[in-house]
């Protein structure tokens, strides 16, 4: 086999190797509980947005980011940093004065339930051990070392509610779980899809 050849199956397996790992680290956001009134018959029109945060720009981060697809899907809503300011205590009474003569009719509201840190295996995705040397192979040394051990991973669950604007009742709620985030942003537009795709299927929005 010529050197050339050699060399285009080593560059070949670096970038097979890099995308698997590249696959592996990637967030993953799921589903743990799912609930809808089972009396609730009609969608909703305009939702107001709430992220509750100790992070005032986090909160903005969500909210704005959250209405952004919502009107991608012609589905009016208004992040509550916009009636409701960073100064005010964030509640019932005060979400109820700020959609105080407005035409919102839910309220969807999103907080954190637990941020823990778990250790997670990482396997080989081939199953096999590598024998040889990075140096050697001319191969990355952080894509050999990573190839199958433990690393401990961040697991942030949210809570999230649909509250009727006129009954003030609960009418739909979510649970979801995102392992393994590499930022903040990567937990805002993942849950975000999962949520826009389950008021839609669930029919709380159209």
């Amino acid at each position: 086999m010529s050197q050339n050849c050699i060399f285009m199956r080593i560059k070949n397996l670096v970038v097979l190797s890099a995308l698997m790992l590249l696959t592996v680290s990637c967030a993953n956001t799921s589903m743990l509980q799912n609930w809808k009134d089972t009396e609730l018959t009609h969608d909703y029109k305009h939702l107001m947005i709430i992220g509750i945060s100790d992070s005032q720009q986090t909160r903005q981060i969500y909210e704005k980011y959250f209405v952004d697809e919502l009107k991608k899907s012609n589905i009016t809503a208004t992040p509550s940093y916009e009636l409701i300011n960073s100064k005010q205590k964030m509640n019932r009474e005060t979400v109820v004065a700020a959609i105080k003569g407005t035409d919102i009719d839910a309220v969807l509201v999103t907080y954190l339930v637990s941020a823990d840190v778990e250790i997670k295996h990482r396997d080989s995705p081939l199953g096999v051990t590598y024998s040889g040397t990075a140096e050697g192979a001319e191969i990355s040394a952080t894509i050999v070392s990573n190839r199958g051990r433990s690393r401990s991973e961040e697991v942030f669950v949210l809570k999230n509610d649909v509250f009727d604007a006129e009954s003030k009742s609960l009418v739909w709620s979510v649970q979801t779980e995102t392992v393994g985030p590499e930022s903040i942003d990567e937990v805002v537009t993942e849950v975000t899809k999962l949520l826009i795709n389950q008021l839609l299927i669930d029919g709380v929005v159209k």
